[in-house]
């Protein structure tokens, strides 16, 4: 199994609301070689549900739970541990991207 190109880390804390915008946006994105890795900031709301719904449809997406919350950061940081891509790219959960900004940006 190759390395994708991109890795796309997202970290998110409590936002299932808006959260799936900023999944979708990455889903959409025109350059498809990526991997989308979500780190769950240790949420308390309906996040891990939804999360495991988005899994079940794309297999690019890996989820990671935080035990604690360790803050955007530490997040972030957790997501560039497990990211297998030669580039990383970071989205924020209460953004989202035009369908064709990875490509663009690479």
């Amino acid at each position: 199994m190759t390395s994708p190109l991109i890795s796309v880390v997202i970290p998110t804390h409590n936002r299932a609301p808006i959260l799936k915008k900023a999944i979708d946006s990455v889903l959409l994105q025109t350059e498809r070689d990526l991997e989308l890795i979500i780190v769950d900031d240790a949420s308390t709301d309906e996040t891990s549900e939804l999360l495991n719904e988005f899994v079940k449809t794309d297999a690019r997406i890996k989820v990671i739970k935080n035990k604690v919350a360790l803050g955007g950061g530490g997040a972030r940081n957790v997501g560039i541990y497990a990211s297998k891509a030669k580039w990383i790219a970071f989205l924020d959960d209460d953004d989202e991207w035009v369908e064709n900004k990875l490509s663009l940006q690479l």
